[in-house]
């Protein structure tokens, strides 16, 4: 699964842009960060690095998830989130580290940090979501503030994202062939998003809807 690709929109009435670039974890919020912590993950297992995978593990360690019982149209299976947790971060990268007792003595060192350090929070949905399938959100934000929009998905299918507003206004819209993406901007009234999340595949998929 190669990494998401960020659709960033600073929205404005006239001017919306758009990147492939995701932004930086300092210049992004809790959901950025934790989308962020999963694709440097992948791509610490991916080359075998330890440290990677512990600068992994700190950035998902630094977000907590709280569980909402808000609902899709249709409303699918609420599951269990399925993407690996801070913990299975720590355990990887110790795994990786083997006799390198630096790296292993460095691991046990953040993990027993990190559980004392204070965290960001995250709103996250979960739902499985059949192939061919759309599920529609409707989630309100709030003028001057920013949000955050994230999708993370299992890897079993390519998952599409588009977030609205009323009369199909487009804000973010992530056609990339994977299934993660993030949404960023700062409406200019509190006003009610269309989010609409897409399993072009033909495999059942879950995927966590994350914001903050």
């Amino acid at each position: 699964m190669r990494p998401f690709l960020a659709l960033l929109i600073l929205a404005t009435p006239a001017v919306a842009q758009e990147t492939t670039t995701p932004p930086s974890p300092r210049d992004g919020g809790a959901v950025a960060q934790l989308l962020h912590a999963h694709t440097l993950f992948d791509l610490a297992l991916a080359r075998k690095d330890p440290l990677a995978t512990l600068s992994a593990a700190r950035l998902a360690a630094g977000i907590t998830a709280t569980d909402d019982d808000r609902a899709p149209t249709p409303p699918g299976e609420p599951v269990p989130a399925t993407y690996p947790t801070a913990e299975v971060m720590f355990t990887a990268a110790k795994a990786l580290a083997k006799e390198d007792d630096l790296v292993t003595d460095l691991t046990a060192r953040t993990l027993t940090e990190s559980a004392n350090a204070p965290t960001l929070t995250v709103i996250r949905s979960t739902r499985g979501i059949a192939g061919g399938e759309a599920q529609v959100w409707q989630l309100p934000f709030f003028a001057a503030s920013p949000a955050e929009i994230g999708l993370l998905g299992d890897g079993k299918a390519n998952l599409d994202l588009s977030v609205t507003l009323a009369e199909d206004i487009p804000i973010c819209l992530d056609t990339a062939p994977a299934d993660r993406a993030l949404c960023s901007f700062v409406p200019e009234e509190n006003a009610t998003f269309t989010i609409t999340v897409t399993n072009l595949g033909e495999t059942t998929a879950t995927y966590s809807l994350l914001t903050n």
